[in-house]
């Protein structure tokens, strides 16, 4: 089902967000106020923030009920929601076309100023996430903290941020690119969310791309395959529930 069907700029939009929500509101929010052509696609009736966008921004085309074959046929940047599989068919047909394939992380992180502290696991980011901002805070750092957690990252952008504190799911990780963290942690890994990925190797893959990049990789050294994907960067900063070792 399609609902409104034009632009407030009156051109057919060329980015399409897949997937409302949390994320793909303030996905759409942003692309609006900065004059972006956008429309949504989502294939639930009544996907979360449907009034939201509906208020607040009516001219927004909005498909749903399923995914549009014609949106996404003429959408030249697709905006992922985590919540949506890159192995979805209609997905996987744009990206064989060569359409661009992000996410709100990666839109994020092409205007923030400020550096970016970014965290991932499989267990525990969300309190590492929190306490790093409740440290930040107590040093009188002005930090902006999000992302999985929390405010959606693009609610927090802000010129007046001194820092960032990224909490980061392996679903944000798959459509990120321009990722160079100040500091980046795996603070551990398991076997998680395999009805997403089609094997462990990949689920580690999404996780690996947090340390691209780079400045300073932080690793768990109780956690032999998290610390094995730190092999061949550069600075590395481990922690241990053990004694230290020399060397």
């Amino acid at each position: 089902m399609a609902i409104g069907t034009t632009t407030s700029q009156g051109t057919a939009p060329r980015t399409l967000v897949v997937g409302l929500g949390v994320s793909g509101l303030a996905t759409v929010r942003y692309l609006a106020a900065n004059g972006v052509p956008v429309a949504v696609s989502d294939t639930r009736d009544q996907p979360p923030g449907l009034e939201e966008l509906r208020r607040e921004l009516p001219d927004v085309a909005l498909f749903t009920g399923g995914f549009d074959a014609d949106a996404f046929a003429t959408a030249e940047r697709l905006v992922v929601s985590p919540g949506v599989p890159l192995r979805t068919p209609i997905i996987q047909e744009a990206i064989a076309r060569g359409v661009e394939v992000i996410g709100d992380v990666e839109l994020f992180l092409r205007e923030a100023k400020a550096p970016v502290v970014a965290i991932t696991g499989s267990n525990g980011k969300s309190t590492v996430t929190t306490l790093l901002g409740e440290m930040a805070m107590a040093a009188g750092i002005h930090a902006g903290v999000g992302g999985n957690l929390g405010k959606p990252v693009l609610e927090l952008l802000d010129d007046k941020v001194e820092l960032y504190i990224l909490e980061l799911s392996s679903f944000q990780l798959e459509t990120t690119f321009s990722l160079r963290a100040r500091a980046a942690v795996i603070l551990n890994l398991c076997e998680d969310h395999m009805d997403r990925y089609e094997s462990y190797d990949d689920y580690v893959a999404a996780k690996r791309v947090i340390y691209r990049h780079a400045e300073c990789t932080v690793v768990n050294r109780d956690d032999e395959l998290a610390s094995a994907q730190t092999e061949g960067i550069g600075k590395c900063i481990g922690f241990t529930m053990h004694a230290p070792q020399d060397g």
